[in-house]
C-alpha cells in the first residue's frame, strides 16, 4: 500500500526537472530529421512480415499503423517510440511506487529512467530497442504483480508481455532467465514455481516468438545467424582492452556518476526499503546484473554495442531511485546539497546529449568538440539529395518508372523513404549482407532496370568517378554534392548513371 506522502517533502524541483527532459527530447523529435536505420525498419514496415534479417519484426508492425493513418513523415515514423517512452515513464513511476511505498519513490524512479542519455535518444529515435523498452517494463511489472497477488492471469500477462519483448528484439530472452533465477532464489518465487502460473507465462512467451522461429528455418537461420556471429567471436585478442571499451560504453550511454550509483544501489537492496531475500529484490538485482555480466563476458572476445544491456537499466532505475530516496530524505530530513547535487547532474546530462544532438550549441559557450560521426550529421544533406535525386531521374523522364540503387541498405533505404516509395530503391551487390539481399534473392523488386546510383563518401579520397556494380555493370558518376554539416563533418554524395547511357548519348 502506498504511503501518504502529501505532507512529506515537496519534489516540485524534480518534476520540473523532469518537464525540462520532455521538452529537450521533444525539440529532437521534432527538428531532427530522419535517419538511416530509421529509414531501414520504415521499408520493413512497407513490407511487414515475421522476421528481417536484423531482427525481429515488431519494430516495422508498430510503425505501420501509424503511417497508415497519418502518413510517412519521420514525426508520424517515430511515433512508437514517444508513446513508450512516455508509458515505461508511467510504468517506472507506478513500480517504484507500489515496491516502495513511497509516491516521492516513483517520482524519482522517473528522474533516473529520463536522465540517462540511452533513454533520451530513445525518445526519438526508433529501433528495435523501442518495443524491447516497452514490453520489457510490462513484463517486470505484471510479473511483480502476479508473485504478490499470486494470480494466474498477471501470469498470463506476463508472458505476453515477455513475447511481445522477444519480437522486437533478441536479447528479451534474458527476461526468462531472470524470471526464473529471481523466482528460484526466493521464498515466494519457489512456491509459485509450484503452481502453472510462471510455466504457462513461459510458454506464452515461447508461443509467440515461434513465427520468428518459423521464419528463420525458412531462410536458413540467417538471422539468428547474423546476431549470435555478431556478438561472439571463438578467438580471445586483448580482452582487457575489450572490456574497457564494453566499460567505457556504458559509462557513456548510462554517464559514469548513475552508471556507479546504479552498481551501488543494487549491492545493498535491502538498505533501500525492499524486504531481505524478496522475489522484488532479487528481481531487481539480477535484472540488472545478469545483461551486464552476460555482454560484459561476450565484450571480451567481441565488441559489444553500448545499447546491448539496456534491459539492465531497467530494474536499475528502480534501484537507485530507493536509494536517492533514502539519500534525500534521511530519517525525515531533507538535503538540499544532494537535491542540488541530482539537478545538476540531470542538467548535466540534458545538456550533453543536446550538446551532441546540436553540437552549435557547444559551440556558442566555447566548447568545441572533434568533428564526429551524431545522429545530426546522419540526417543532415538528405534534403539536398533528394532535390538532385528528382532532378536527374527528370531528366533521364524516369520520374516513376526506374529503380535507384544505393551504396549502402542505409542509403538505400534513406532513398526509398525520400521517394515515399518502399520498392522503388534496391541496394547495391556491393553493400552488406541486410534484409534486402534476401529480398532481392526472392525477387520481391519492381521489374524495371535501375537508372540511378547513389553512393555517400565520408572521405575526398574515396570519392570516384567510375563503380563497377557486379551484375549491374559498370557505372559513371553525373553529380556530385559536398555538404557541410553542422557537426563539422563534411559527406559527399555521389550520383551514377549506367556507362550505357553515356554511350548511347543520353
Amino acid at each position: 500500500m502506498t504511503r501518504n506522502s502529501a505532507h512529506g517533502p515537496s519534489l516540485s524541483w524534480a518534476m520540473l526537472l523532469i518537464a525540462a527532459g520532455v521538452l529537450a527530447n521533444g525539440w529532437a523529435w521534432l527538428t531532427i530529421g530522419a535517419l538511416p536505420d530509421e529509414a531501414y525498419y520504415w521499408v520493413w514496415s512497407q513490407r511487414l512480415q515475421w522476421g528481417y534479417f536484423d531482427h525481429p519484426p515488431l519494430i516495422a508492425w508498430l510503425i505501420r499503423p501509424f503511417t497508415e493513418l497519418f502518413g510517412n513523415s519521420i514525426i508520424v515514423v517515430r511515433l512508437p517510440a514517444v508513446l513508450t517512452w512516455l508509458v515505461s515513464s508511467g510504468i517506472a513511476y507506478l513500480f517504484a511506487t507500489r515496491i516502495y511505498a513511497d509516491s516521492r519513490t516513483g517520482i524519482l524512479a522517473v528522474l533516473v529512467w529520463s536522465s540517462l542519455p540511452i533513454v533520451q535518444a530513445g525518445f526519438h529515435v526508433v529501433t528495435p530497442d523501442t518495443p524491447l523498452v516497452l514490453f520489457g517494463w510490462l513484463g517486470y511489472y505484471f510479473g511483480w504483480r502476479a508473485v504478490v497477488r499470486r494470480s494466474l492471469p498477471d501470469w498470463l500477462l506476463t508472458g505476453l508481455c515477455i513475447g511481445l519483448a522477444l519480437l522486437g528484439k533478441y536479447p528479451a530472452s534474458l527476461l526468462l532467465g531472470v524470471f526464473f533465477l529471481a523466482l528460484l532464489s526466493s521464498q515466494e518465487g519457489r512456491r509459485e514455481l509450484a503452481t502453472p502460473g510462471p510455466w504457462l507465462a513461459a510458454a506464452v512467451a515461447v508461443l509467440l516468438f515461434m513465427p520468428v522461429v518459423w521464419w528463420n528455418g525458412q531462410h536458413d537461420w540467417i538471422s539468428f545467424a547474423f546476431q549470435l556471429g555478431h556478438g561472439v567471436q571463438t578467438q580471445i585478442a586483448e580482452p582487457w582492452k575489450m572490456f574497457s571499451l564494453f566499460l567505457g560504453g556504458q559509462l557513456g550511454v548510462v554517464l559514469p556518476w548513475t552508471f556507479f550509483a546504479m552498481l551501488y544501489a543494487s549491492l545493498r537492496p535491502t538498505r533501500w526499503g525492499l524486504p531481505a531475500g524478496s522475489f522484488v529484490s532479487r528481481l531487481l538485482v539480477i535484472g540488472f546484473w545478469l545483461p551486464l555480466l552476460l555482454f560484459g563476458v561476450a565484450g571480451l572476445t567481441a565488441k559489444a554495442e553500448a545499447n546491448w544491456p539496456l534491459l539492465a537499466y531497467l530494474p536499475g532505475s528502480l534501484l537507485l531511485a530507493g536509494a536517492l530516496r533514502r539519500w534525500l530524505y534521511p530519517e525525515g530530513h531533507t538535503r538540499k546539497g544532494m537535491i542540488a547535487a541530482i539537478s545538476v547532474a540531470y542538467l548535466l546530462s540534458l545538456l550533453l546529449v543536446n550538446g551532441i544532438r546540436f553540437p552549435w550549441w557547444l559551440d556558442r559557450i566555447g566548447v568545441h568538440l572533434p568533428p564526429q560521426r551524431t545522429q545530426l550529421s546522419q540526417s543532415y544533406g538528405w534534403l539536398e539529395v533528394r532535390r538532385e535525386l528528382e532532378r536527374l531521374l527528370a531528366e533521364r523522364g524516369a520520374g516513376g518508372n526506374c529503380l535507384v540503387v544505393g551504396g549502402s541498405h542505409q542509403e538505400t533505404a534513406m532513398l526509398a523513404l525520400l521517394l515515399g516509395d518502399a520498392d522503388r530503391a534496391i541496394a547495391s551487390p556491393r553493400a552488406r549482407i541486410s534484409q534486402y539481399t534476401l529480398w532481392a534473392r526472392e525477387k520481391m523488386t519492381m521489374s524495371e532496370k535501375p537508372c540511378l546510383y547513389v553512393q555517400q563518401f565520408d572521405r575526398p579520397e574515396r570519392i570516384v568517378r567510375q563503380v563497377k556494380l557486379a551484375t549491374l555493370g559498370e557505372w559513371r558518376r553525373v553529380a556530385l554534392l559536398e555538404l557541410h554539416n553542422p557537426d563539422l563533418t563534411t559527406r559527399w554524395f555521389g550520383f551514377f548513371v549506367p556507362e550505357r547511357e553515356q554511350l548511347d548519348g543520353r
